[in-house]
């Protein structure tokens, strides 16, 4: 009876250890949410059945809603890079030198937490962090979807696949993609050697966009350093994964 009684506390007691640390992840994940989808999530279980299922993205990806006047906005600051070919070089030389320990020497990186854990928030951010942020988003955005009417020159001679997968919670970090995206769900096998950021068994999501390149293939440079940046200044993953390949042999004529 001894063997077993102690048995019956072991199991309670990995039990009382296993919920505190869903706990833990579930509030992390939940932190990570915008303010309108996790309303709209507790309205949800509130009243339903009584109200209907909402439609989402097949992955479970929040919904994220742009007003006019935000499109308008990021539209005026794309057209104010007036990006071309060489203005693309000096900003992937430019990123390219601000990794994390040059982020927080410049005083643009304040205080974050470990890679893999959290997002960013503002108050991880200065001022000038904050602006660098908004910046190699729009140029992402450019990157991706600009044209002529953005004041975006570059000469696009074949098409190219981004595949990007993150954390699903994360994902709205980056939520002009995802209007234009195939979004896939998929769970993360990667585990770290420290202990720390885990996401084995973690709900991912992939998302796959097509952009044209051009003869120099800064395009997909400019993709990798707008990525990394917005890495870590708010996405905050150990690594995040990003690959570009060539959709087909024929020109975008």
């Amino acid at each position: 009876m001894d063997d077993m009684t102690e048995i019956g506390a072991l199991v309670r007691e990995v039990r009382r250890d296993v919920g505190d640390e869903l706990r833990r992840r579930l509030r992390q994940a939940l932190a990570d949410r915008p303010r309108e989808w996790l309303v709209e999530q507790l309205l949800h279980l509130v009243l339903a059945p009584d109200l209907p299922a909402q439609r989402g993205p097949r992955s479970g990806t929040p919904p994220v809603d742009e007003t006019t006047e935000e499109r308008e906005r990021r539209a005026e600051r794309v057209r104010a890079l007036a990006l071309d070919t060489a203005g693309l070089r000096r900003r992937v030389d430019e990123y390219r030198a601000l990794d994390r320990d040059a982020l927080i020497d410049r005083g643009l990186l304040l205080s974050p937490p470990a890679k893999g854990t959290a997002l960013l928030s503002r108050q991880h951010r200065s001022p000038e962090g904050e602006a660098l942020l908004t910046q190699a988003k729009d140029l992402l955005y450019a990157l991706l979807f600009g044209d002529e009417t953005l004041a975006v020159r570059l000469d696009r001679v074949e098409r190219e696949l981004l595949t990007l997968t993150m954390p699903r919670h994360k994902a709205h970090a980056i939520a002009f993609v995802l209007r234009a995206a195939t979004e896939i769900g998929a769970s993360g096998t990667w585990r770290d050697p420290g202990g720390t950021a885990n996401d084995e068994r973690a709900p991912n999501t992939i998302l796959q966009v097509e952009y044209g390149e051009i003869a120099e293939e800064l395009v997909g440079n400019g993709i990798a350093a707008c990525l990394r940046l917005i890495n870590n200044l708010e996405v905050n993953e150990v690594v995040l994964y990003a690959r570009m390949e060539n959709v087909e042999e024929s020109t975008l004529a």
